[in-house]
């Protein structure tokens, strides 16, 4: 039986004017849940990221999250406390352990209202300070998503190039836009 007391809310790791970014709770899977639960969302995430996106995914993705060691997947909230959507990091190993990918999504309530643009710097930056053995973040953009190029190239993130017929969704092949942000680069934006 799941526990009904309330859990405290978690230290965020950062803070802007225009969101917070903390771990998640047991709690915040009925909001991610609600959130995710669109087409809009779930057609330029990869193909794990199921549509519809039930409870008990959610339930699943923020439990994965908890445990993360080390965590590196977030929940993004909006100042007054409205879950507004996720990012996190996807280490790598071998030869590119330290080069991770970073990727997110934002709620549709809080389309247009920059925080997109401003968890991503904030969070890059951390993660460079968090991991000081990274040397870069990456980005993977499927073809026609422009509202997140536009959020990677207005924080710094270069676009080094297109993969050609990279990406197969619900049978459509698409491009796929490949960013990076540098270490040296995030040092800049603070």
């Amino acid at each position: 039986m799941e526990s009904t007391t309330p859990q405290p809310e978690p230290t965020p790791i950062v803070k802007t004017d225009k969101c917070y970014i903390r771990s998640y709770i047991p709690s915040d899977a009925e909001a991610t849940s609600a959130a995710a639960n669109h087409p809009e969302i779930s057609q330029y995430m990869r193909n794990r990221f199921p549509f519809p996106y039930t409870m008990e995914h959610a339930k699943f993705w923020v439990n994965f999250a908890m445990k993360g060691d080390p965590m590196v997947n977030y929940a993004i909230f909006a100042p007054d406390g409205a879950f507004a959507g996720a990012i996190g990091l996807m280490p790598r190993d071998d030869a590119e352990y330290r080069a991770w990918e970073i990727g997110y999504w934002i709620a549709m309530d809080h389309w247009g209202k920059g925080i997109a643009t401003s968890a991503l710097k904030a969070f890059s930056i951390w993660a460079f300070k968090r991991f000081p053995e990274l040397l870069r973040l990456e980005a993977k953009v499927f073809e026609g998503n422009d509202a997140s190029m536009r959020v990677l190239e207005k924080v710094g993130y270069t676009k080094e190039g297109v993969r050609r017929r990279a990406i197969c969704k619900k049978g459509k092949i698409m491009d796929q836009h490949v960013y990076s942000l540098l270490k040296e680069e995030a040092e800049a934006l603070e």
